[in-house]
Parts: structure tokens; C-alpha cells; sequence
């Protein structure tokens, strides 16, 4: 009887064993749930507006602002997935809360959530030749001079710019930034306008007929215009804040700056 009994505590009926194997096998899907579930969480949706070199390039996957967020992000754990939208587009799938976060903002559009620290600065300048020693500081004094905007320059800088370029003989638009350049170094033009960075990423797309090394002078005569991330989330704006802070302090942001123009 002992060896019997003995034999009984030391035998499981195959419904046990199968039951065991099944309690096993459901753990094992639950915490592959759970860790797939923990990696979507890691990834945090952009909004990204159309090309605009250096800024936004390659769909969405390269620029100034593009590494600036993914490398913020990246230096917090978490992870990006781009989507290149056109502002308006961006601007209606966030409010619809199908965006994690929405780039190139400023607090002035409104209340759309929360919103980061400045992540970086842009500029729109008057550039000329240093050899034609253009004296220019401020708006009103393009009125003597030949000048090549950006197209809708006169619609997005101003009330006094806009005046300005509705009475001016010699100002004209284009659709094309880098036309702007070619007319500088042709000489047929003697001011272009534009932001810093755009413009002098451009160089290197100016014909070849043209000499781009020629030294130039550029006239800040418009205020910095500061942009922001905004997050539907307060403690994923906190990250990122976090992030660029980091990336800051780290030469990583430096390196970006860098890598696409030679101003800051």
C-alpha cells in the first residue's frame, strides 16, 4: 500500500500535465502581449511639414528639425515615426488626436496642447554681395535696392514689409529659392531675401556659371522666429524637453546644426 500510495503522489494524470502546459502557454502570450504593447508605447508620431531643405528632406526622414526631434526623443528611451504632412493636414489629424506630436508650432496658433521649449530658431534676412557694400537696417531701406523674395514673402513678414514690396519697382517673388542665389551671383539683383538657413543651404545648388564663394553680407532686419514641438501629452512634452536638453548639453545638437548649414 505505502508503494502504491507512494507511486500515486508521483504520477500526474495527463489532464493535469495538459492543464499546467496550457496555464504556461497563456502566461507566455500574455507577456509577449504585454512587451509588444510596451514597444508601440515607445514610438511617438511626428507631424513633419513638406520638404523644405535643410529642415524637412527625404520624406520626413532627414533635416535640421527631423534629427533634432528624433535624437531628443532618442536620448529619452523613445522612439519616432515620421509622417510628412502639409501643415493643414497636420494641424487636423492632431487636433483629432491621431498625432502624438506636431512640429514647427509656435504658442501663438492657439490651444493646441502643451508646448516644448524653443527646439530651434528660425531667421528671414536680407543677404547682399559684401562687395557691393549695401548698407540695410532696417525694412524701409530695401526701398533703394533690387530685391528677390521668397513667394508670399510680402504676405508673411510683416505689415511694414508688406508695404514696402507693394510699392517697390524693383521687387519680385519667386517660387524657387535657389533663383534667388543665381541672381545674386549674377549680379542681376542686389539684395535677396529669405531665411538664413534655406538660403545658404542653396549655395551648393547655384549654377555653376556663377562664382557661390563670393563673400556676403547678411542684414538681420527680422526678428528671430522661435519654434516649438506641441504635445497632446504633458508628460511626453516633459521627455522631450528633457531630451533636448541632453542632446544640448551632449554636442549632439551642435553636430545637427552643423551637418546641414555653416550658420546657427
Amino acid at each position: 500500500m505505502e508503494t502504491n500510495q507512494g507511486r500515486e503522489c508521483a504520477t500526474e494524470s495527463p489532464y493535469t500535465l495538459s492543464m499546467r502546459y496550457a496555464r504556461f502557454l497563456w502566461l507566455g502570450v500574455c507577456l509577449a502581449a504585454c512587451l509588444a504593447g510596451g514597444v508601440r508605447a515607445q514610438v511617438v508620431s511626428v507631424a513633419l511639414g513638406l520638404n523644405k531643405p535643410p529642415y524637412v528632406m527625404d520624406g520626413g526622414q532627414a533635416g535640421l528639425e527631423a534629427d533634432i526631434a528624433r535624437q531628443a526623443l532618442q536620448a529619452v528611451g523613445l522612439g519616432m515615426q515620421a509622417q510628412q504632412l502639409p501643415p493643414s493636414r497636420g494641424l487636423m489629424l492632431f487636433r483629432a488626436g491621431q498625432l502624438d506630436m506636431l512640429l514647427t508650432v509656435d504658442e501663438g496658433i492657439g490651444d493646441l496642447g502643451f508646448f516644448s521649449e524653443v527646439y530651434i530658431s528660425n531667421q528671414n534676412v536680407a543677404i547682399s554681395l559684401a562687395a557691393r557694400n549695401v548698407t540695410v537696417r532696417r525694412i524701409e531701406d530695401l526701398s533703394a535696392f533690387s530685391v528677390a523674395a521668397f513667394q508670399n514673402a510680402s504676405l508673411l513678414l510683416g505689415e511694414r514689409f508688406k508695404a514696402v514690396a507693394r510699392q517697390h519697382p524693383r521687387y519680385t517673388e519667386y517660387p524657387l529659392q535657389v533663383t534667388q542665389n543665381n541672381l545674386l551671383f549674377a549680379g542681376r539683383v542686389d539684395i535677396i531675401i529669405g531665411d538664413r538657413r534655406i538660403l545658404h543651404y542653396l549655395l551648393r545648388e547655384v549654377e555653376p556659371q556663377f562664382d557661390n564663394s563670393k563673400p556676403l553680407t547678411v542684414h538681420p532686419i527680422f526678428p528671430p522666429s522661435p519654434r516649438k514641438a506641441v504635445f497632446k501629452d504633458a508628460a511626453l512634452r516633459d521627455q522631450f524637453n528633457a531630451g533636448l536638453k541632453i542632446i544640448q548639453g551632449n554636442g549632439v545638437y551642435d553636430a545637427i546644426l552643423k551637418k546641414y548649414a555653416l550658420v546657427q
